[in-house]
Order: structure tokens, then sequence, then C-alpha cells
């Protein structure tokens, strides 16, 4: 199950009241195979700049940016199309943007003198970044100057024979062309310019470099800049960290490392030669902005970004590659969409990483920049190679692709030494026989749908007695799974994957050695297995060795996947090899190599960086939007399983796998590239969209094209209509009218494919993705959203059962096949406006009925498909928290656009039962939350060793997240066990695996975040928190009893039957408390649970005024101890 769920106080209304204390609710902490533990090591750091109350936003003014003005009046100077900056007309027109800057500057602290202005953009961008109370954001949306504001979105990275995989050495044969005098920019977390990989040995500086941080700089990495973030500290201020720069390195390698450069090996790979770049001879450009720390490493901000993108304009390159990206926002907002559409009309070409969310979050879930339309947005797939231990079948007759098959681990390790001398008996469990005489189920998932219960198992006792039990990925935990082996006497566990591609590593350790192989490895051992009783002996090695698989091409599990969430735009545009790419890195971040093995589509991008760089040395006259369609129209298939039998859908591959030796000579170019008809509503009749393609003579392209579809997914009643032929003059060009329909019978469904330009044995392609649909909320009428609202998703029919986009915010389905959600509630549709700039809104779920699984979702119009992207689902999206996945029950958006939004609030099922989970709820909502909640320790003083602590955690906007609550002390974090969210009582019960509290003073922190703070996908000021408070106690250990009251408040009016509670702790078992009412007993409770005692008082008949409280423990030694409280009885 999912979040805290119960029949809580503040949802009386929807039961009956249970006895006093039954507010407090236990935290479940486990969600499939995510488990927050209750204790870990670790220690809890204020963060700078905390709980300002404050934004930071991009003010955009009216004037156009120099790349949009400047950039219609491009023409091919010296054979190339890119804007020049320092010409005369370019410099006067920046001294117009400058001038007025100041003015409006000027204007906006006379109307806000709280503000301040920090970075001004005025090549890509016309604006300045702003950091105000945001209280003020509606003035400052007011000003008449201010053209938009945009918000400071968070963004973090998307983490040998690559090349060869998209062409690239086989272009190098036939043109020579290696990238010489192309300028790449990698904007990153810093490029280490001393990196065997990049050698400057045989370059010189370009005329007006070097550029930055000169010490920086070689004449292969001909610009240093940084660009620091809020809180970066000095060495954020640096083109490269030592100590924290990793990535970029590796990126710049791929796409222009030297050729020829030899590993030394690493901890990844066996020494390794031949490395090269696409690219090998282009120039580097190092723009570091990734350098804002938090716990799960540095992450980059919007208004750093984009200074580097127009710097990177400003300093000439060619070529500018993101390895980076965050969730999707409104991209009305969103200034990385202007700063691309200025970047392409500056002449560069904006290359971006799609992402890699697809495994966790599913299709819908490219990310922000890479769904920018004019961005160049690259999807991953699979490399010729892996980089793995392997697993052999020393069985005689074993086929000789069973005699090294790539193996990954579980939690990053390795199966012991003796598995790879000593060989052992591999048992397939789909070949055991249960106990009542069936087969055993291969994916050893517990009986009776009970499927992650290790105690319920179909294996019998001792019947893997010193065996390698052999099982499916999928449909239950890998804890159960190996705890069911390990009962039965396996001594490890091999997982045959449910992904296509390469073997993924198990993401978490197991009390097992275990490991997993690919899907196709699996069926080829399984099939041989069947032939030897199900089983044969195997080693299983633990050196990492480069296993060649030839399965290159496949889409990685991890690569996100179209459309995007807002819009619903066709991308990814292309793919390249993102998995198991070797490239240059820092030796500090692998502690003694200079190269290392990344997967992501952080890999892809400078794929195809350097690819454009390539094309650019042959085609210097061409355009970012030429050179994007030479590679979308040329590219190849790039495959949807492991077999490579079955070409991937256009949302996840685009136009497929890029093939630069026909993208050197496309023949044609179109524009667009792509064709993203978005969506067809069909509810109220038949409903078309039609888009324009210009096909343009790219070099010995004139004559008849016929056209025809080659469509991968239709619906019924849905089509697209193109001419049969189109003729492209010499030189010239044609127009393609495509019409996309929906007919009024249509079912609702999802088409895709591409349109076919065929002229003889040419062909070339334009991928295509429209959606007819009848949205369901539309025949629901909206009731208006309150601050609290009561409800259920029992009573009325259940309309929809699946929104978008994503379309897996809870993951994948257990086997990875079938529909990854099922909402099965009857729907209640909510409407509100937002009629001034806000950083955010939301809802949360503050209250359903146990066994009951709610889900709110935020949505733009009433259709199932609008969702608002990551943040307008019910699950935490915030990476920087702990319970980041978790499905809490909030949604929300941050910086809205200014219009009506809905609501609509359904419930699940159980992903593996498929149980349906309806409930009664109380919905909450806020606006404009900055502020994270208040927390006052109740317990002060508690007996010494492990008692329970209380504190009081309250929210008055958002309210707050129970799994955010967290003690820290003696480098401890403990969990809290209870929250009620009607008194803000939290309950942090120490259990053995937690230090002690010893005698004496012992100083803790307390942190609690608000379901806001689950939705910020964006750093809305300097603080990477804002909704997350940390408040430093201290806590005093006696070595004897302590009793505190916890409720009611002292000298409160109390309610009619007013809930008594207290927590008693001693160096011995407390075995009662009784509760007092002016010196007489009313009630004694001797089942406190985590030294939580509670008690009721009827106050109906008491007369009214002030009265006494006392509670009285006794503990196991028979000591007593007391504690008094006074509260009032008002009528």
């Amino acid at each position: 199950m999912r979040r805290f769920v119960g029949l809580l106080a503040v949802a009386a209304v929807l039961a009956s009241a249970g006895p006093a204390g039954a507010s407090l609710v236990h935290i479940d902490r486990t969600l499939g195979e995510l488990t927050i533990p209750r204790v870990r090591a670790g220690t809890l750091t204020i963060p700078r700049g905390h709980a300002s109350g404050r934004v930071r936003v991009i003010a955009g003014l009216p004037l156009p940016p120099l790349a949009s003005i400047r950039g219609r009046e491009l023409t091919a100077q010296g054979g190339s199309r890119r804007l020049d900056v320092a010409s005369s007309a370019s410099r006067r027109y920046l001294a117009r943007v400058a001038a007025a800057q100041r003015l409006a500057a000027a204007r906006l602290l006379r109307a806000i003198p709280e503000a301040r202005i920090g970075r001004r953009y005025q090549v890509v961008l016309d604006g300045f970044v702003v950091s105000l109370p945001v209280t003020r954001l509606p003035r400052l949306a007011r000003l008449g100057f201010v053209r938009k504001i945009y918000p400071s979105v968070r963004y973090h990275l998307a983490t040998d024979t690559s090349p060869s995989v998209i062409g690239a050495t086989e272009l190098q044969k036939l043109t020579g062309v290696k990238g010489d005098g192309i300028k790449i920019a990698i904007v990153d977390d810093g490029v280490d310019s001393t990196n065997p990989f990049l050698n400057p040995t045989g370059y010189s500086y370009p005329a007006g470099f070097p550029k930055g941080g000169r010490k920086w700089t070689t004449p292969k990495v001909i610009v240093a800049r940084a660009f620091p973030g809020p809180n970066s500290d000095r060495a954020g201020r640096l083109p490269i960290d030592r100590e924290a720069s990793f990535h970029a390195t590796h990126v710049a390698g791929i796409a222009a490392g030297d050729a020829g450069t030899c590993s030394p090996g690493g901890r990844d790979h066996p020494p390794t030669c031949g490395l090269s770049g696409v690219a090998p001879r282009a120039w580097i450009g190092n723009y570091r902005v990734f350098n804002v720390p938090t716990p799960i490493g540095h992450i980059a901000n919007t208004p750093e970004i984009a200074a580097a993108f127009e710097f990177a304009v400003r300093d000439g390159m060619d070529v500018i590659n993101f390895s980076g990206g965050g969730a999707e926002t409104e991209p009305a907002n969103d200034a990385m969409i202007d700063v691309i559409r200025n970047v392409t009309a500056a002449g560069v070409v904006p290359v971006i990483s799609a992402g890699n969310d697809r495994d966790q979050f599913g299709m819908g879930t490219v990310g922000s920049p890479g769904s920018a339309p004019d961005a160049i947005t690259v999807a991953a797939v699979s490399n010729t190679h892996v980089f793995d231990p392997t697993l052999s079948v020393r069985a005689a007759g074993a086929p000789a692709d069973l005699r090294s098959i790539a193996i990954a681990g579980a939690g990053g390790g390795l199966f012991p030494d003796s598995f790879g001398y000593t060989a052992h008996r591999l048992v397939d469990v789909g070949a055991l026989v249960a106990a009542n005489g069936n087969a055993i189920d291969r994916r050893l998932c517990g009986p009776d749908g009970d499927t992650n219960n290790p105690d319920k198992s179909q294996l019998r006792a001792a019947s893997l007695d010193g065996d390698i039990a052999f099982a499916s990925r999928g449909h239950c935990t890998f804890v159960s799974k190996t705890l069911r082996a390990a009962r039965a006497g396996a001594i490890a566990l091999v997982l045959v994957d449910n992904r296509t591609g390469g073997p993924d590593g198990i993401p978490i350790e197991l009390p097992l050695p275990s490991g997993m192989i690919s899907d196709l490895d699996g069926a080829r051992l399984r099939a041989f297995l069947a032939t030897t009783g199900g089983a044969a002996a195997v080693t299983i090695g633990n050196a990492v060795q480069r296993v060649e698989t030839g399965r290159s091409g496949v889409v990685t599990s991890f690569s996100s996947g179209g459309p995007t969430a807002f819009g619903h735009l066709l991308k990814p545009d292309v793919s390249a090899p993102g998995g198991q790419i070797l490239s240059s890195t820092l030796p500090e971040f692998t502690g003694g190599s200079p190269f290392a093995v990344f997967d992501g589509t952080s890999m892809a991008a400078p794929h195809v960086s350097g690819a454009a760089a390539l094309l650019l040395q042959l085609h210097p006259g061409w355009s970012p939007q030429q050179v994007k369609s030479a590679l979308v129209s040329t590219a190849g298939a790039a495959w949807d399983d492991t077999a490579r039998t079955q070409e991937a859908a256009v949302t996840l591959e685009g136009g497929g796998l890029v093939d630069l030796p026909r993208a050197a000579s496309p023949l044609v170019l179109t524009e667009p590239a792509s064709l993203s008809f978005r969506d067809l509503d069909v509810n109220h009749g038949s409903d078309s969209r039609a888009l324009l393609v210009r096909v343009t003579d790219a070099g010995d392209g004139a004559g008849t094209w016929n056209v025809q579809l080659a469509p991968q997914a239709t619906s019924s009643g849905a089509s697209l209509d193109v001419p049969p032929a189109l003729v492209v003059p010499p030189g010239g060009e044609a127009d393609l009218v495509a019409v996309a329909r929906g007919s009024a019978d249509a079912v609702a469904g999802e088409d895709y494919g591409f349109i076919l330009l065929r002229r003889g044995d040419v062909t070339r392609k334009i991928p295509y993705e429209f959606f007819v649909g009848r949205p369901q909320l539309e025949l629901l009428q909206p009731k208006r959203l309150e601050r609290f609202q009561i409800g259920d998703t029992v009573n009325g029919p259940d309309r929809v059962s699946a929104y978008c986009c994503p379309s897996e915010p809870f993951g994948p389905p257990p086997d990875y096949v079938g529909p990854p959600m099922n909402e099965t509630g009857a729907e209640t549709l909510y409407v509100t406006s937002i009629n001034q700039p806000v950083a955010n809104i939301g809802v949360a779920i503050e209250a359903s009925r146990a066994g009951s699984s709610v889900d709110p979702w935020f949505l733009g119009s009433p259709n199932e498909r609008d969702v608002q992207g990551y943040a307008g689902t019910p699950v935490n999206v915030n990476e920087l928290m702990n319970d980041f996945g978790f499905d809490l029950g909030a949604a929300g958006a941050s910086f809205p656009k200014v219009q009506r939004f809905y609501v609509s609030v359904d419930s699940g099922s159980d992903s593996f039962t498929h149980r349906s989970l309806p409930g009664s709820y109380v919905l909450r909502s806020w606006v404009n939350d900055v502020r994270p909640p208040r927390i006052r320790l109740l317990t002060h003083r508690v007996a010494a060793g492990r008692p329970t602590i209380v504190a009081r955690v309250t929210d008055k906007g958002a309210g707050v997240d129970p799994l955010s609550l967290v003690l820290a002390y003696r480098r401890v974090l403990v969990g809290a066990a209870l929250y009620d969210p009607t008194t803000g009582i939290a309950v942090f019960p120490l259990p053995q695996q937690a230090a002690e509290i010893p005698k004496g003073h012992t100083r803790a922190i307390i942190s609690a975040a608000d379901y806001q703070e689950s939705k910020n996908v964006n750093s809305v000021g300097s603080d990477i928190l804002p909704n997350t408070a940390y408040r430093p106690v201290g806590i005093t250990g006696v070595p004897g009893p302590a009793l505190t009251w916890v409720a009611p408040a002292e000298n409160r009016c109390v309610a009619k039957t007013a809930a008594l509670v207290v927590v008693a702790s001693s160096t011995k078992r407390v075995r009662s408390v009784r509760f007092l009412v002016d010196g007489k007993q009313i009630e004694i409770d001797r089942n406190g649970a985590v030294d939580v005692f509670s008690g009721s008082w009827a106050t109906l008949l008491v007369p009214a005024g002030k009265h006494e409280l006392r509670a009285v423990a006794t503990d196991a030694g028979g000591r007593t101890f007391a504690a008094t409280r006074h509260v009032k009885v008002c009528r």
C-alpha cells in the first residue's frame, strides 16, 4: 500500500468517531521495491538561505532579444549561417536593449523595493533575474513593462565503438570529415581539459580564443566559464571542481574525444584502445552550470543555464550540447523554450537529451528543455557491447551463445570469487513441482494473491538446496523472491529481465548473491535447460569484461518517451547510443581511472552533437532546422525488442537511429522535421487538424516523390490524409499538406508512424503522431474547489481508468506488460481559477478510509489526458526528497498559467492483486505555499535509552508529508512511525537499531516538509527545499522515568469528548497510566503502544471552567511518576 491511511479524526464525518488517540496513524514506508528505512545512518544539515520566503524568476522584457531580431537577417557569411554578435549592427542593438533594461530595472525597484536584480540576458532572451518575496509576484506581473515571468526550473544531469553505431566511422572514411573547425559547447558540470581523451596535441586556438578562465583552457578546450547558482560554494565558481565534476568530461569525450585514445581500464571496464569521439577534431567549449550542491549531487537552475546558452552564442559556438533536464513545466512559462528558439535563430544547433524517466514514469516523460520544439531531442539506444561479468553454462552440448552471458549484479555488487571457479547447479524454478503437484510460477512470487509475502511460497523445503535459483523478474518484489529462494536452500539467485536490451542491474542489495541477465539470453538459456531436465552447471565470474552482444540500436528502458506532457508534441527527434558508453571522466570520481562506463540519454545527446558537427563541416551553410531534418528524415530503425525484429514507436525512437552517411546527403529537407497533430476531441462530432510540411531540394532531390503512409499504430475511425505524390522543383521547394481526422464514431486511441517520401529506391521519412480522444471528464459537472472538501470514490460510475501525461507515475506494471495504471474509482471533478501569477497551487488527500488508495489528478482542462506534468500526478516528484516516487496523494502545478484548472479525485487498485481500492476522503487545497511547516518538540525530558520522542508539526498551507518527518541525533536519522494531521502530533519511537539517548543533554534536529515540497519541480528561490523545516532541539535524558502531556493543549478549551494523550518512558517498561480529572480517576491505559498512552474524557456533564488533568504512570519497577495539565470546559 501507500501513504498513511486510516479513518482520521479530521474525517470524523466519514464514519463514527473512534476512541481517543485513534487519529494517530501508522506511516507506511514501503511501495513495491521502494522502501524508506525508518532508521539509517546520517546527519541533517540546514541548507544555506533556508526558508527565506522569496522566489527567483526571470522577468521577460518587451524588446526581442538580439538572436530573434538579427537571426531573421542571417545570410551565408564565409559559408556559415551564424549570428555575428560582434558586428556593428549587433552592437548597436545590444546597446539599445541594455539601455531599456536599465530603465526597467529602476522602475521595478521603485515599484518593489524589496526586489533584487541579478543576471541580465540580451542575446537569447530580453530580461533579467529578479528575487522578491512571493507575495509580490502579482505586483511584478502587473508592471506594464514585464512581458512574461519565467520560473527557475531545477535541472539534473541525465546521466569506444559507439560512433560506428550512428555511421560516424563510415562517414569519416567516405569524406574525411572529423569536425575540424567546428565548436561544440558542453553546458554541463565542468570539462577536465587535462584528460587524455581531450589531448590538445596537434590543435591550435581559433582566432579570438581562448575565452573565460584561461587557466582551464587548452587548444582543444577553448572556453572555460562557470555560472554559479544560488548557494554555490567557492568551488562552484570554478569552470571545473575536481571533487564534484565528472559528467561533462564524459560528454565531451563522446562528442569530440581524440581518435585512437586508449583507456588503461577501471573498475567497470577492462583496458580498451581505439576510442574516438564522433567528431574527434572539433573544439570544445566548457560552460559549467551544475554547481548547486544538493543531497543527490549538483543541480542547475534556469537562470544559469540560460546565461550559459547566451554566452555560448556570444562566443561563436556552432553546437550546444545539454545532457541534462528536468520535469517539463508549463511551456508558456518555461524560459528555456524561448532560449532554444532564439539559439536556433542565431544559427546554433541545440542538442538536448530526452531524459531517463521512462522506467519510472512511462511515456510522456521527455523533460525540459528537450521538450522545446526547436531542440534536437535525443533518445538512448543500446551499444554493440556491455561491460559486465559473465555467466557461463558448463554443461556438455551448451550452445556457444550460452558460454558468455552478461550478468548485472544487485546493488552494484558482484558474485563471490568462488562462483567463478566452482560450478554450481542452476535450477529453473519453473521446472520444479509444488507440493500440490502444480508447476511453480517462474516469477517466484507468493500464491493466493499474496505475492509479496515471503512466508508464502510454492517451493518445497530444501528443493533448491545448494543450487542457484533461476527465475523471472516481475509481479513481486526482488526481496520476496530472494527470501523464498533462500528458504528453499538456494545459495544465489539469477533473474531474467523483463525489459529489452542489455541486462539491468538489480537496484537494491539482496540477502543472496544475485544478478540479472537479458530477456533474450534468459529465453535462450531457459530453452536449453528444458533439454537438460531444468538444470545445468554454471559458473558466474566477478571480473568485468567487454561482452560483444551485437544488439545495438535497442531503445533502452530508461529513455524517456513522448509525446510531451504539455501540448503533446512528438518527441524525441532521433536516437543514438546511450547504454554502456565508455568515455573520459575524472580520476577523482572513479578512484583512479580517467575513463568510465556510463548509461543515459546524457550519453546519447553528445553522439548527435558530434554528428551535427560533422554535418556542419560538410554543409557550413545549413541552418539548425536543416541539420535536424537531415538527421530525422534519414535515420534508420531503432528497435523495440532485444532480438531487433520490431521497430520502436516514433514516440520512443523519433525518426530513428542516426545514420550519418545518409544524413550527409539527404536529397530533400523537410520543415518541420516531424508532425505533431496533438489531440483531436470527437466527443462533440468529428474533428481534424491540418499541418503543412515544406519539402526543399537539398541537392539531387528534384523530381517526383511518391507519398505513402507507414503507420505503426492506428485506431478505429482515425485517418491521416496525404497527397499521393509531390513534385520538388530543382533548387526549389514544394508544400505537402497532411490532415489528421477523427470521425464522429471514432474510438479513442493513439495514431503514429511515418509519412514516407519515395523516389526510386530512396526513402525519406517524416514521423507523425496524434491522439483521437473522448475525454470522459467532460461529461462530469465540476464542483468548486474549496479549502477542504469531503467526498468519496465509492458512489457513482467509473469513467476514467488512466490519466496522462506522464502515463506511468506509479511505475511500470509488475510484469512490465499490461496497463500501467487502473484507476477504478467513481471520479469527482473540482474546478478552480488562477487570476494572477502564483508560485504554486495544489491539493492533497488529508485523510482517507483505511485500505483505500485515493488519488487526486491536477488537470489543465476537464480531460484525463491533460495532467499538468509530473507535478499533476499523485506521486512525490521532487528527487531531492527521501520519499521521491511514493504515491502521497498530492497533486498540483508549479508557476501555473493564469487560467482555470480542474482536479479529478479517483482511486486506484492494488498493482499485484488488481483489487479496487475506493474510499472516502478529505481533500485539502492550497495556493502560493512557499513556507515550511512549524515544528515544536514536546518531549524535552525523556528516560535515557531508547524512549519515544514526540513533536507537534503543523502546516497551514499544503499540510505535512508524514514520510518527510525525520529526527536526527548522534549521526542517526529516525523517521516518524505515527502522525496525526489534525493535531500535528508526530511520534518517533526509537528502535533497537537507533542510537540511545544518553543521560544529559543531546542535540538533535527535527525536519519536516509539506506536500508542496513533493510538487516542487521548480527552484523557487535560493533555497533548494523551501517547503522543508529544520528545527534544532535539545533532548534531556534522565536515569529514570519521564512523562509528558501531548493532548489536550495547556489552558485550552476541550471538546465534548476530549482525547487524553501522554508519553511515558522509563528505564523499565511502563505498565500503565492512570488519568485523573480534579483528583478523580476516569480511565487507565495498560496497553500503551511505543510509550504513547491515551484515554478519553466525556465533558458534557462536567461544569464549565478550569479543571486539572493528572496522568500517573507506573513502571515495571513499581515506580510511579506524574504530570499535570490545566484545561477549560467551555460552553
